[in-house]
């Protein structure tokens, strides 16, 4: 335009104008971008050793694991009732004992609430409970007194949530947790895989896994899975990465495969009576440098009271059978 009105900006203008703009610090909001220096503080806050990372308590699977780190999936395979869940339920309770600030989180649409309550109970005080309902019903008073301290003690750090729940109610549930405790939880079971909405057959199993991958990145927990094995399972051996079905190590950080050697029929009488008290577990994936694993399988003890999973000792050996199934 010509006379007293506005006169347009040429290219060279607008250039000459943005070059001396700056984008003021903290108010641009990325959605997918996040500078790569956060992952590598968080890398040597691990590292380092933080009380983040969550361990099993079996001091060899530990070692080569190095923890279940925040975001990490440990996907922990086997056969029915092969001691799956009593490896995590273990390490939880160990967990319990020994870290006061240790809470923990079970989603756990296969079993009911109070049968997960009691079977910790047992585990945290090395009770049969079969001998602990028998005393409820005569009131012992010691028994009594012994549940209503874990009520209010070690039972009150762990949330179990019985139903099958949608990552958006779980993140949901874990708000709650938080806000309750007034404290992160410091590792979520999830027990199992199969009873995830949506886990039915290889897509739908394939989806819930990369669901809970992120998931478990998103709320930057250690996360443990159980998931059942494949018809192809061998009895009293381990299939390695080949024994979830449905590619279950497909977004695993590790895998456990968990399996009970007494179950092999080709062992001898002596070997079965050494084994009727053992659980073995064969870390068979490690994705986290030097990639350690175990070759072979580790056995430990599983004691035929409690169900509490330990390092196997020489005076742990049955002297007679009465374990053998």
């Amino acid at each position: 335009m010509t006379g007293d009105g506005p006169v347009a900006l040429s290219s060279e203008d607008v250039d000459a104008l943005l070059e001396s703009v700056d984008i003021p610090e903290g108010e641009t909001q990325y959605k997918f971008f996040r500078p790569t220096a956060a992952a590598v503080e968080r890398w040597v806050e691990y590292a380092k050793g933080s009380h983040d990372c969550f361990y099993l308590g079996l001091t060899d699977i530990d070692q080569k694991m190095r923890g279940v780190w925040p975001s990490d999936v440990l996907v922990v395979t086997g056969r029915a009732h092969s001691g799956k869940s009593a490896v995590l339920l273990s390490s939880m309770a160990r967990n319990l004992l020994e870290d006061p600030n240790f809470y923990g989180v079970i989603y756990t649409p296969d079993e009911p609430e109070i049968l997960v309550i009691s079977k910790l109970y047992a585990l945290l005080y090395q009770r049969n409970l079969a001998e602990v309902e028998q005393a409820l019903r005569v009131q012992d008073e010691a028994i009594m007194n012994e549940i209503e301290e874990a009520k209010h003690g070690f039972l009150d750090r762990v949330k179990i949530f019985p139903s099958a729940m949608s990552f958006r109610d779980m993140s949901e549930a874990m708000r709650e947790c938080e806000d309750y405790w007034q404290q992160k939880p410091r590792f979520v079971m999830v027990d199992f895989l199969e009873q995830l909405p949506g886990a039915s057959g290889y897509e739908g199993v394939s989806t819930v896994l990369k669901g809970l991958k992120d998931w478990a990145e998103t709320e930057n927990l250690p996360v443990g899975l159980v998931h059942q094995s494949g018809k192809g399972s061998t009895r009293g051996t381990s299939r390695g990465m080949d024994d979830g079905k449905f590619n279950a190590d497909e977004y695993a950080i590790l895998q456990l495969n968990v399996f009970r050697r007494r179950d092999d029929p080709k062992l001898s009488e002596a070997e079965r009576r050494i084994h009727s008290v053992t659980v073995s577990l064969d870390l068979c994936k490690n994705k986290r440098p030097p990639c350690h694993v175990t070759q072979p399988p580790i056995d430990y003890f599983m004691d035929p009271h409690c169900g509490l999973v330990r390092e196997y000792l020489q005076s742990d050996i049955p002297e007679d059978d009465r374990w053998v199934q």
